[in-house]
């Protein structure tokens, strides 16, 4: 069955002129709607984001759990309601006490994971999906929060339940964090029958080039393309970051 994922980090903030909210809106909605996206995993969702997202997302249904009270930031999943059915679903952080709100091995902001279990309407299938952001930071609290999700998607759902995990990992494909999720996950991007080699983030700067958002997927997974989605309103982008779009059979 065939499922389309994207991974986008919207950018919690505006850049003046090139990157305000007004600009970008309508920049995203045509990233999800338009490249008929079935689950979004995303990152750095403010309660401004989740205002717009709800409005312009009509027939998605959401789990959105911000990472702190006095912190209004989040990596909600949206999925189409009318494919995809939640049989279950969770949040945890990325620290030492993963159960309540907490910092974890020097992390520089809090880090939280939302999950999702689906049930494909069509054919009764069921799959896992996972959406994280690792610290900007520091590589201890990357690699441990990725091992701890490793550990939770293997004590929570086994080995014969397929598994999409998307994120923003702020970490470049020789880091040692990345080479941990490519022994635990298969790459997309490497893996898909048609793929691309292009970055994902830019921040705005032509001296930034680097691929620090990802798409895994567990080895019973198929993917058939693998794209990067670039949308402008001249030459303004939708974010910070690219867009990810995986298109996967389960």
């Amino acid at each position: 069955m065939g499922i389309k994922i994207i991974s986008q980090n919207v950018m919690c903030w505006e850049k003046e002129n090139i990157g305000t909210y007004s600009i970008r809106r309508p920049l995203l909605k045509k990233v999800f709607l338009n490249y008929n996206a079935d689950i979004i995993g995303m990152q750095e969702v403010t309660d401004i984001w989740e205002k717009y997202f709800d409005k312009d997302l009509k027939g998605f249904k959401k789990l959105l759990v911000y990472r702190g009270k006095k912190n209004k930031e989040a990596v909600p999943v949206f999925w189409k309601d009318n494919k995809l059915e939640a049989l279950d679903y969770g949040h945890f952080w990325l620290s030492e006490t993963p159960d309540t709100e907490s910092f974890g091995w020097n992390a520089a902001c809090l880090r939280i994971t939302c999950w999702v279990l689906f049930k494909i309407k069509e054919n009764g299938k069921t799959f896992a999906f996972v959406n994280t952001h690792l610290d900007h930071i520091s590589e201890e609290a990357r690699i441990n929060g990725l091992k701890l999700i490793h550990s939770f998607i293997e004590e929570r759902f086994g080995k014969d339940t397929p598994l999409v995990l998307t994120g923003d990992f702020n970490a470049l494909p020789d880091s040692e964090t990345v080479k941990n999720a490519n022994s635990m996950f298969n790459d997309a991007r490497k893996i898909a029958k048609e793929t691309t080699d292009e970055i994902t983030f830019h921040g705005y700067s032509d001296s930034i080039n680097q691929i620090i958002d990802y798409i895994y997927l567990s080895s019973d997974i198929k993917c058939d393309k693998f794209q990067v989605i670039k949308e402008f309103g001249g030459s303004n982008p939708q974010s910070d970051h690219y867009g990810l779009l995986a298109e996967i059979n389960i």
